[in-house]
């Protein structure tokens, strides 16, 4: 094997090594979103989120960490708080920047499914790691409206 080739596979190697390392920590962001939120952990949750976050979810769209959360805390008190669960996300990265659609499930307190959908989310690399820059929430039987007007 000549040099070239050696150093493509070296490349390559490190590319493919990258993508897992990537796709973990966002599997790991995508879980902690969930849990954070599930355990009335509001000041952590948000910081899962760029400053900057675009946020859909029942026909409203919002704009940084303290909007979203203003519309989402109001609806995650205590009695209300159940278990988000969710599925194998589909991720796919492009350098810095990346997209994941996962299903999910919430179930509340007595064990009953509340609601199933999907999250579209767009996620992107900072100085700390991967964070999400935007989600739309898509109940099951709606159309998704977008992150931008």
């Amino acid at each position: 094997m000549d040099n070239t080739a050696h150093d493509l596979d070296a490349a390559a190697a490190t590319d493919a090594i990258r993508l897992l390392l990537d796709t973990a920590a966002i599997r790991r962001l995508l879980a902690a979103c969930c849990h954070t939120l599930d355990d009335g952990h509001f000041e952590e949750w948000v910081k899962l989120y760029t400053d900057d976050c675009k946020f859909a979810v029942m026909g409203s769209r919002t704009q940084g960490r303290e909007e979203m959360r203003a519309m989402i805390e109001p609806f995650q008190t205590a009695e209300l708080r159940g278990k988000h669960m969710i599925s194998e996300p589909r991720i796919n990265v492009h350098g810095d920047e990346a997209n994941a659609t996962t299903d999910f499930a919430f179930v509340a307190k007595d064990n009953k499914i509340l609601q199933t959908g999907r999250y579209h989310d767009v996620l992107r690399r900072e100085p700390d790691g991967w964070l999400v820059a935007g989600r739309e929430i898509v109940f099951t039987g709606d159309q998704p409206i977008g992150l931008d007007d």
